[in-house]
């Protein structure tokens, strides 16, 4: 049995290594992969700002003038002459959408010459307010050539749009997109665009690239599916898949994706012939040896085991003292015990006198368990299959009863009917399901008779230990850890009209209006007390207090509207809001000031403590486990110096500072010191 098992080990670790090494080389591979094509994706995203920052300067200088003759605009485009030379055609559409010029190569064109995708692109120009791009592909002989298509906004001095400018331009894909060769004779390899269906819509052959055919893109049909479309969009993909390496990343002007596919037997091959029989050779000597090791290993712990046979035996665990479990027999065969076998009975020598202490540990970390949830700021409650089984001093208060009488109770005892208990198993097993944790307002029955409004916010125990290393059989699904709160009062206040009037009814938290007011209430305490110390010290004051407002716009949220429906957009931005709500308090206030957007204000903030909390925001929104885990959230920072900015110079400076993040590829933080 030990040569048997010392060839096994032995076969076993050479291939082991093998493998490792092999795959380490394929991860590294497959990371540096990874880092070049996001380093494409870059420099793309900067060739195509390069591209837009003359429109740009032409969009400023036209902006003044939208409102001129058609002669006159037309004359000014034309004048333009690098302009004309960089863009093979420029369009002019004011704020309302009609088109006002049209030029080709520095030529007037009738108006109506657009194709309709052009149009298009213009009125979303117009829809959006944000300068965007469109780019197609077309072959052209047998390489392929894109058509770009910039549209900028045209901005008064008070920042209202009054038009929108488009410039097109034709070029060769191989001037513009990256160059890299793929594997010879290998269709499946080499670097690929694929469209927003996954398809592929062009590859490169050797530095040139070529529109794909219905037959080279037969091959992909089965290799991607929605969730990996999903997941591109979101950040650089690299992975690996049977013998391929791939790695994607999102163009940055459209929903096209970049593909780069590498063979993993050209990386990294496998053993030849030879080096096989060598591995085998080397490992069958290896068993050897490790073989007459572990005889000379087994030696001991064998004499052990027959000494604890012939002890059994002869009953002499019977006459072992009971306050030292086990020393006297183990000491009594165990004289030449040397190695493993002195290891093992001192251990289980050690085991035997811990057996009390355990004991009394366990009892110690019952008490501190339960006292924890006495003296916790919030009732909790946990509940296994339905039954309560601990629960805290101020669930208790809150429900009427003492921990005692409530520890084995059923929870259904508690709700007021049989129909209101089946209600809220049936709400708090969907929101598991979908969100892996629950939150709702229910009504319970007190042992007075009497009925409690509270809202109830938990999760199941499995989640709460997800990182843990917990084996199978205690991954127990049937546990559940509540958190609950009286929320009566509040449910009468939320009646009043002067609370609707400022408030969001969806997430109940203070609506824009609210944030507003709370914030005019804020510089002016500010102002009020700068004076102050002014008066106090007999000089104008020069320092100021200054705070942080964090704005907040949910990425892809849009997304949960088409897929799951408005409803579960409403229950999403809920379960948000009560996370930005509990990661900012009691330090900020929280306000949903638009569709997806929240505000958050920190008085007396600095720009680090703000970073910080918005950094923790930008996690705890990426980190939440709901249906749709693909959010993220965009966060614009601003530094508020209270003699410096009004309410709606701050909205719209922390606002441009949120435009900001999302520019810069989302799901990240922006800093905004200056008005905007």
């Amino acid at each position: 049995m030990a040569a048997l098992t010392a060839i096994v080990l032995s076969i076993g670790l050479v291939w082991w290594s093998v493998h490792s090494t092999r795959q380490s080389v394929v991860e590294h591979a497959l990371l540096l992969q990874t880092q070049a094509l996001e380093q494409m994706g870059r420099t793309l995203a900067f060739r195509l700002e390069q591209q837009q920052k003359p429109l740009q300067a032409l969009a400023s200088a036209l902006a003044p003038h939208v409102a001129e003759p058609r002669a006159v605009l037309q004359s000014m485009l034309q004048q333009q002459v690098s302009m004309g030379r960089l863009f093979e055609r420029l369009q002019l559409a004011d704020a309302q959408g009609q088109l006002l010029v049209s030029l080709q190569g520095g030529q007037a064109q009738a108006l109506d010459g657009l194709t309709g995708p052009e149009r298009d692109v213009l009125r979303r120009g117009l829809e959006d307010g944000k300068p965007l791009t469109k780019v197609w592909m077309h072959p052209d002989g047998a390489d392929a050539v894109l058509d770009m298509l910039h549209v900028v906004p045209l901005r008064d001095e008070q920042g209202r749009l009054v038009g929108v400018l488009g410039g097109s331009l034709q070029m060769p894909a191989q001037a513009f997109l990256p160059a890299a060769a793929g594997t010879d004779n290998d269709e499946k390899a080499g670097l690929l665009v694929l469209g927003a269906d996954g398809k592929i819509i062009a590859r490169n052959e050797r530095g040139h690239w070529q529109l794909a055919g219905s037959s080279e893109t037969a091959w992909m049909r089965d290799a991607i599916d929605a969730d990996w479309i999903k997941s591109v969009q979101v950040g650089a993909v690299g992975e690996q898949r049977g013998q391929q390496l791939w790695s994607a990343v999102a163009l940055p002007w459209t929903q096209w994706i970049l593909l780069k596919v590498s063979d993993v037997q050209a990386l990294a091959p496998g053993l030849t012939q030879r080096e096989q029989w060598t591995v085998v050779a080397v490992a069958v000597a290896a068993a050897v040896a490790l073989a007459l090791v572990l005889a000379l290993i087994a030696y001991p712990l064998t004499e052990l085991y027959r000494r604890s046979q012939r002890a059994l035996q002869s009953q002499l665990v019977d006459e072992v003292d009971g306050s030292v479990r086990g020393s006297l027999w183990w000491r009594r065969l165990s004289e030449h015990d040397w190695g493993e076998a002195q290891a093992l009975r001192n251990a289980l020598q050690a085991l035997g006198r811990s057996r009390e202490v355990q004991h009394e540990r366990q009892q110690e970390m019952q008490l501190q368990l339960q006292t924890l949830m006495d003296y916790a700021p919030v009732g909790l409650v946990v509940t296994q299959a339905s039954r309560i089984q601990r629960v805290g001093m101020q669930a208790a208060r809150i429900l009427g009863y003492t921990p005692r009488e409530l520890q084995g109770m059923p929870v259904h005892r508690l709700c007021s009917s049989s129909h209101v208990y089946e209600q809220l198993v049936q709400r708090i097993r969907r929101d598991l399901d979908i969100y892996g944790q629950f939150d709702s307002e229910t009504c319970l029955q007190r042992k007075d008779g009497n009925v409690v409004w509270v809202r109830i916010h938990g999760q199941s125990l499995q989640r709460m230990r997800r990182g843990w290393e917990v084996p199978k059989r205690e991954a127990r699904e049937d546990f559940l850890v509540w958190e609950v709160e009286d929320v009566t009062t509040q449910r009468l206040v939320r009646e009043q009209s002067g609370w609707k009037a400022m408030h969001d009814p969806l997430t109940k938290l203070p609506n824009r209006a609210a944030f507003a007011m709370r914030l005019q209430e804020w510089l002016r305490e500010c102002a009020e007390a700068t004076a102050a110390a002014g008066m106090d010290a007999g000089e104008p004051a020069e320092e100021t207090t200054h705070g942080v407002i964090l704005y907040l716009d949910l990425d892809h949220f849009s997304q949960v509207n088409q897929q799951g429906g408005r409803q579960a957009g409403d229950e999403v931005l809920g379960h948000i809001a009560r996370l930005i709500e509990a990661s900012v308090r009691p330090q900020g206030w929280v306000a949903r000031v638009g569709g997806d957007e929240f505000a958050v204000l920190l008085p007396g903030a600095t720009q680090q403590e703000g970073m910080r909390t918005a950094q923790l925001l930008c996690m705890a929104v990426q980190d939440w486990e709901g249906a749709w885990n693909l959010m993220g959230v965009s966060i614009g920072l601003l530094v508020i110096d209270a003699r410096r900015y009004t309410v709606a110079a701050a909205l719209k400076a922390a606002d441009m500072a949120c435009y900001a993040a999302k520019r810069k590829g989302r799901n990240r933080v922006e800093v905004m010191t200056q008005a905007a």
